[in-house]
């Protein structure tokens, strides 16, 4: 019996739903408490991807989730983004191409160097 006197227990998600970041969903009233297709699953991958390309890290559970979305990686690429090239990495997983003729982002601690004026490393390039 709940706090309130009423039988009603409050629901809880089941042990089997995989847990979903709700906050990369801020378009969206109602966001999905499951994710039935592929696609659903390719669109919270984008999501994760590129909130992380923009510094907010995707939590464990998250990762934990990933692990088993191979075949959601390999069919729905993110390639323009870094998070997925670490993700990928991080699972083991053969690298994909970076788009020709498309440059990679700009690390932010470059451009966080140029503001506050810091000339560039001249061992930048040898590593």
């Amino acid at each position: 019996m709940s706090a309130s006197g009423n039988n009603a227990e409050p629901i809880a998600a089941k042990p089997s739903d995989p847990y979903i970041d709700h906050s990369v969903y801020p378009d969206l009233a109602d966001p999905p408490e499951q994710l039935l297709s592929d696609e659903a699953k390719a669109d919270y991958l984008h999501r994760i991807c590129c909130a992380w390309d923009f510094g907010i890290h995707p939590d464990a559970q998250t990762f934990q989730l990933f692990s088993g979305w191979r075949d959601i990686f390999d069919a729905f690429p993110v390639v323009t983004s870094p998070a997925y090239h670490a993700l990928r990495s991080w699972f083991g997983w053969a690298a994909v191409s970076w788009p020709t003729n498309v440059l990679a982002p700009v690390p932010r601690w470059l451009h966080l160097d140029r503001l506050e004026g810091r000339l560039a490393d001249p061992c930048e390039n040898s590593i």
